[in-house]
């Protein structure tokens, strides 16, 4: 088979390329899709991390890229999400798509987790201190034993989030519209019972994707759930929260504060409120990014090719 991958990523990870598809022909192609190595249509092709970004940026670069790659058995996404017209392209370009989700787990549950131990252990007032030069201790939280942590979405995000939580000897709840069985899940709600969990937890952590059924899942009723303690912590999609709502729940201090990776447009708009509370922290959503990241695509990549060839059905296929 032909196994299209870009000049960049081959070079990267060369060794583990060619152990991998021993009997297979390369074609590589640089920046502007142009074929660098190897010739005639790839059967299966990789769209990693430089070319999901170079898709993002450059219509004409993408128009090239899916005339190569159109038709393909097997393409394999970098990223989680399927709702970007780039991905629905791919999509309807392949015969079989599989998109990237659990590849960035690892990175966003540590920012989740940085998230909340910086309101827990009350950082930022520290920080303030220390540029004040002032020696006073403290008396917050400290510690999250037997606190509540509330999942929406039980993915691989929220599965890393669940085991994160308890390893910090939390209770942990999420929903999900299918059962899951987990050791790191204390109980498993279903969509329509949001309400019901978010009155017990302490923090909440957005991990929806962006569908019809997610859009504005967070609003007025569900922040009014909240406990006026609780913090929430958005690494899903912006779409599926109402923002206007969001902010006025932190104004009113309906809930503590917020943490917010996605927004609804990015960039978030300059006029919103959002952006001046004290209590609503924003990342751009840069949380997924870490080295290993594209290591982790690669062996999916690999995984899903094995898959292939069996004839099995691949790791997230859509």
């Amino acid at each position: 088979m032909k196994i299209c991958v870009s000049e960049f990523t081959f070079k990267a990870f060369e060794e583990l390329l060619t152990d991998s598809f021993i009997n297979d022909e390369f074609i590589l192609i640089d920046s502007e899709s142009n074929i660098v190595h190897g010739e005639g249509k790839p059967d299966i092709a990789l769209v990693s991390y430089e070319l999901m970004f170079k898709a993002l940026k450059s219509e004409v670069f993408f128009s090239k890229y899916l005339s190569l790659i159109d038709g393909c058995s097997y393409v394999q996404g970098s990223w989680a999400g399927i709702e970007t017209t780039q991905a629905e392209a791919l999509i309807s370009h392949s015969k079989n798509f599989s998109h990237g989700g659990g590849i960035h787990a690892i990175p966003i549950a540590t920012y989740v987790f940085a998230q909340i131990l910086r309101s827990v252990k009350s950082i930022d007032a520290h920080i303030k201190m220390q540029s004040q030069k002032e020696w006073k201790q403290m008396m917050s939280v400290g510690e999250l034993t037997d606190l509540s942590i509330g999942i929406t979405g039980f993915g691989g995000i929220g599965q890393e989030v669940a085991r994160l939580a308890k390893s910090f000897r939390m209770n942990v709840y999420a929903t999900k519209r299918t059962p899951v069985l987990s050791d790191n899940l204390d109980r498993l709600f279903k969509p329509s019972e949001l309400n019901e969990m978010l009155t017990k937890c302490d923090f909440v952590v957005n991990c929806l994707p962006s569908t019809p059924d997610t859009h504005k899942v967070f609003s007025h009723a569900q922040f009014q759930a909240m406990k006026p303690s609780a913090m929430f912590i958005n690494v899903g999609r912006g779409e599926s929260v109402d923002e206007e709502s969001l902010a006025q729940a932190l104004k009113e201090q309906e809930i503590l504060c917020a943490a917010l990776d996605t927004t609804d447009p990015e960039p978030l708009n300059s006029t919103s409120p959002l952006w001046t509370l004290e209590n609503c922290f924003i990342t751009p959503h840069d949380s997924a990014w870490g080295p290993r990241a594209p290591l982790r695509a690669i062996e999916l990549f690999i995984d899903n090719y094995k898959r292939f060839l069996k004839g099995e059905k691949l790791i997230n296929q859509v």
